[in-house]
């Protein structure tokens, strides 16, 4: 939509306030109680408004950005928000919308946020997926696409559109109801909702195995691990016909360095059954190689294109991620703690802070970042430890709280110690505070500048 990116800051200025309530900032303009949120080019502005016009007409609530390219930095960060807040997310797609750098970090950020997503085209598919860069393709390849294209009759799409609306609002309204009545005093919490996608059945039947043809079965069947290159070959076998009709060569070698990170969990030259198995057995249930293959693709991508530094939605999915939080987003910034750009691995670290999680995992990767040699990344890392409370993190902190040549790393870091409180940390910066004060009394008698 309108507006641009976000000056990269310092995170101990700007966003990652540990004693501060982001879930309190929804405004009047914000997505929150709204059944639905519209992305759109603005140059479809008159489509959108037909639309809009007639879910509201039905009953459905509507949030959408009418504003755009003259709006304040207020109000565009609450686009971010609005995705988040509503119960679905409609992407107008067009010639323009596939194109848009807003469109794209939108649509992105409704799937991260676990969103029901509507694609809605103004144009053939086909016309639109060559306009498509590979991350939006494969994004909305599984689902069912509504055609508001000139071949239909308006009325007809518009009529699909709210009989899928009302169904899937239908769904999310009962899941939202309590297994209980409440009693006085007692608030009941909302069951967990389980997101189905509307699917492209063409799609399937393309790419998903059937579960009596698993990919390990039909291929290394009796074996107990296998060579990567070996691997590979087999799974460009299967899926690289299909594949090619849709990527570029490029787009695969990405495809397949995502699957190599998620499957090879000892990162040798092997692929192990107890590996796939765990890759394909997300949630505890079992899924189709090809399913999960495409699930974690599409996080990936979603991942980085929300949290980039160009993201247009990136600080304020940064502070809503509480209301997303899941498993798999915090596997993805996990992820993305070893990318190359040093601003991706900052925006990870702040990120991993915000979903509250202090798993082994992520408290090692946070770690490991206290070494990084960029001075953002470190000063991130101690702010995400103080955030966590992760008191095994001490010791380090107060290595750079006291030896950091950076004055901001430093700050962080006794930020950081503060927040995590408890003897050690006390005693180690009291000693600290100690020894300096004594060394600068021994300055000032030997006559030396202080």
């Amino acid at each position: 939509m309108g507006g641009g990116a976000t000056k990269f800051q310092s995170p101990s200025k700007a966003r990652l306030d540990a004693d501060k309530d982001v879930d309190t900032k929804a405004g009047t303009q914000g997505g929150q109680g709204k059944d639905i949120m519209i992305s759109y080019s603005h140059e479809d502005m008159d489509m959108m408004r037909k639309v809009k016009e007639s879910l509201e007409t039905s009953g459905v609530s509507v949030w959408v950005d009418e504003i755009g390219l003259g709006a304040g930095v207020d109000f565009l960060s609450k686009i971010g928000e609005a995705i988040v807040d509503a119960k679905l997310f409609l992407s107008l797609l067009s010639s323009k919308s596939v194109k848009s750098k807003y469109c794209k970090d939108e649509l992105a950020l409704a799937y991260v946020s676990n969103k029901i997503i509507f694609p809605c085209a103004i144009l053939g598919r086909d016309e639109l997926s060559v306009e498509m860069d590979f991350g939006m393709k494969l994004t909305l390849a599984p689902m069912k696409w509504i055609m508001f294209t000139e071949d239909r009759s308006y009325n007809a799409s518009i009529d699909e559109l709210l009989t899928e609306i009302k169904s899937k609002l239908a769904e999310i309204n009962a899941d939202n109801e309590p297994l209980y009545p409440a009693t006085a005093g007692h608030t009941i919490p909302p069951k967990r909702r389980t997101i189905k996608r509307m699917q492209s059945r063409q799609f399937s039947a393309e790419f998903t195995d059937e579960k009596s043809d698993d990919f390990w079965e039909r291929y290394f069947k009796g074996k107990d691990k296998v060579e990567w290159t070996i691997f590979k070959d087999k799974f460009n076998d299967k899926y690289g016909p299909q594949l090619n009709k849709v990527y570029s060569s490029t787009d695969k070698d990405w495809l397949m360095g995502v699957l190599y990170k998620l499957i090879n969990q000892d990162e040798n030259e092997y692929i192990e059954i107890e590996d796939y198995e765990s890759f394909c057995g997300a949630d505890g249930e079992k899924k189709p190689f090809w399913e999960r293959v495409h699930e974690e693709a599409v996080i990936n991508y979603t991942m980085r294109e929300v949290f980039s530094v160009e993201s247009s939605v990136r600080l304020d999915a940064i502070q809503n991620l509480g209301k997303f939080n899941s498993p798999s987003v915090v596997t993805a910034l996990l992820d993305l703690i070893t990318d190359e750009d040093e601003n991706v691995r900052t925006i990870a670290a702040i990120s991993l802070a915000k979903t509250g999680s202090a798993s082994n995992k992520v408290v090692k990767k946070l770690m490991t970042l206290l070494k990084d040699k960029d001075r953002l990344v470190r000063e991130s890392a101690c702010l995400a430890l103080g955030h966590l409370q992760v008191k095994q993190a001490v010791p380090k902190l107060v290595q750079l709280w006291r030896n950091d040549t950076i004055s901001h790393v430093r700050e962080a870091a006794g930020v950081a110690l503060n927040k995590i409180g408890g003897e050690e940390a006390e005693r180690a910066m009291h000693i600290t505070k100690v020894l300096s004060e004594e060394i600068r009394l021994l300055s000032v008698r030997s006559g030396l500048p202080s």
